[in-house]
This record gives C-alpha cells, structure tokens and sequence, in this order.
C-alpha cells in the first residue's frame, strides 16, 4: 500500500519533472520499480495516473487559453483537435503492444525484468537528448500569426510526435517543443503549445488505462496491480502535484537555454550504465 511519504514524494517528483524534457513518466517508472518495488506495468499506470495532477496545473495557469475552446472557430481549438487526432493515431498502437508483448519478452529473460526496463529507458533518454541537442534556434512562428490550414497541419504533426511519448522514456514535453521550434515556432510558444495539448492526451491516456484493466476501484483506495492506493491520500497527492506544478511551470515558463540535451544523455549513460552493472551481477 503507499503511504504518505511516498504519495508526497511522488507529487514533488512529478510537479517538477513534468515540465523538463526527461520524461516523467519514466523517471517515475524507474522511481517505483526499483525504489517502491512494483513491476514494470504497475509502475507505468501509476505514473500516468498522477499526470492528473499536472493536467489541472495546466487547466488552471492557461485556465483563459481553454475558455476560448468554446469558441468553436477560436486557433486554440482547432490546435486542441488537431494535435489531439495525430496523438490518438501513434500512441493507442504504441500502447498496445507495450501492453501486449512486454510480460511475453520478459518471460524469455533470465534476470530481473526492472533491469531491462531501466536499461530501455537509458537508452530512450539518450535519443531524447541527441533530438534536443539538434532543435533549431527559436522562430517567429505564433498560433495567431499563420494561416488556419498551416495551424492545422503542424497541430497534427506535433500531435504524431507527442503519441510517440506513450512510450515510458521518451519525453512528451521533449518531443512536442523540439517539433515545434523545428517548425519554426518562439520558445515561449512551444511551451505554451506544448503544455495546452498534454491535456486531452493525460485525459485520453488515462481513459485507455481503464479501459485496458490498468487499474480497478477497492473498498478502501484504487488498485494498480497488487498496490493500493487509499483514496484520501491519492487526492491529496494529486493535489499537492497541481500546486508544485503551477509552481513550477510558471518558473520554466521564465527561463531560457538550459542543457536539456546534456542533463537527458548524461542521465541516459548513468541509467544503462547501473542497468548492465545488474545484469552482470545477476548473471
């Protein structure tokens, strides 16, 4: 069952990290498999589950950028659309067949399975860095600034990219603001658009969780696997996630050129570095 400590230490974990192009979702996996002791799959389910907690701090700091979605001829909506139809049409295949194939792979393995999946992981952060330490200097491009069918058409090319971070690893921030300062969009717009379009992935990521049995409701709190999560204290992480991402978010939003790149495949070494020093003495 996860108790307090661990409920906070996971909202400061990802309040902080859900905005750095390091996916959160996976450093999270590596944090519950190989300090809270869960398997892969729980880990990954519990880790999209407290996106939650991120999606209201997006809904509450860009709270005016979302009432505009009820204008049904308003930019923002047809990026929301768009991005969210080229996010649907990569990451529900990519799901499933992590889903569907990686306890079959692991059967064939003769160490720990944690291992390989920290070792996957190392290597999914190393590729993010080589992409961030490519991106372009930012443009000049801005949501009201180009045409309704040019708006169109990098929503979906962003959102093909951002379904690519279904994958535990591969940083959804990292991905969708590279794509977009490669399309020649401010830095401060691509975080903005980067941001706004994780809200209907969380949404439909979580939806997908529970339609594939990811998790289940108990008397007492939700089942991930063999964890229990009580329900007092799910809400108060959530909660306690939101407010450190306003935070956050709102810090990030403030600065300016820092090595992404560099942070993401030094982390990458070290992970594969610790994953094969485990193969080799479990062997």
């Amino acid at each position: 069952m996860v108790d307090v400590f661990q409920g906070i230490l996971m909202a400061i974990f990802q309040g902080i990290i859900e905005w750095l192009p390091i996916s959160s979702e996976g450093q999270l996996s590596l944090l519950f498999v190989n300090i809270f002791q869960m398997t892969e799959l729980e880990a990954v389910t519990l880790a999209l589950i407290l996106h939650i907690g991120t999606m209201i701090s997006v809904l509450w700091y860009f709270r005016e950028d979302f009432l505009q979605l009820l204008d049904k001829n308003s930019r923002i909506t047809y990026v929301m659309i768009f991005a969210t139809l080229g996010t649907v049409l990569t990451a529900i295949p990519i799901v499933l067949v992590f889903k569907s194939y990686w306890e079959e792979i692991t059967l064939q393995l003769n160490f720990d399975p944690g291992i390989l999946f920290t070792l996957i992981i190392g290597v999914l952060l190393i590729l993010t860095g080589i992409i961030l330490a490519n991106q372009p200097k930012q443009g000049t491009l801005e949501i009201n600034s180009i045409s309704r069918n040019e708006l169109i058409k990098y929503a979906l090319i962003v959102g093909l990219a951002q379904g690519v971070a279904a994958l535990p690893g591969i940083s959804r921030s990292g991905m969708t603001i590279t794509v977009l300062l490669f399309l020649g969009f401010t830095q401060r717009e691509s975080l903005r658009i980067s941001f706004i379009i994780s809200v209907p992935a969380v949404f439909g990521a979580t939806i997908l969780e529970f339609i594939l049995n990811g998790f289940s409701i108990g008397n007492k709190g939700l089942i991930v696997g063999s964890v229990e999560f009580p329900f007092i204290l799910l809400l108060f992480t959530i909660a306690l996630t939101a407010i450190i991402g306003i935070i956050t978010m709102s810090g990030l939003l403030k600065l300016k050129d820092i090595p992404y790149d560099k942070f993401c495949i030094t982390f990458g070494i070290i992970t594969i570095s610790i994953a094969l020093l485990l193969i080799f003495i479990s062997s």
